[in-house]
């Protein structure tokens, strides 16, 4: 999945519009950091990003819910968030489906709202 793609399917599975907070103006090289708020709170739901060719998410999840996933292939401690409740999930390298990564988006969504 292209990072777009992934970026339209969270946007139209939340409330949640695209931000861009953590890249500096005019940023052509490096990492871009695609941020899906929620319109209500302006609360992250999910960051998108590429890097070496591999899309990332770093979503929001209940310890429970962390637990589960990271014994996972492709599903890490979040990389830019706080680890106890941040997760990232490699999208075109893990084991999740495309209904259990749609899961998780609701799941994060639910708890950021």
């Amino acid at each position: 999945m292209a990072a777009a793609d992934l970026i339209k399917l969270i946007i139209d599975q939340t409330d949640g519009f695209l931000d861009y907070p953590f890249n500096r103006p005019n940023q052509q090289a490096g990492v871009r950091f695609a941020v899906i708020k929620h319109q209500h709170n302006h609360k992250i739901i999910a960051m998108v990003y590429e890097q070496a060719e591999q899309v990332f998410v770093d979503v929001k999840l209940t310890p429970r819910q962390r637990e589960e996933l990271r014994g996972l292939s492709g599903v890490d401690p979040g990389h830019h968030f706080n680890r106890d409740y941040w997760t990232t999930i490699k999208v075109n390298d893990t084991v999740l489906s495309q209904e259990e990564l749609s899961n998780v988006i609701a799941a994060s969504a639910s708890l950021t709202s």
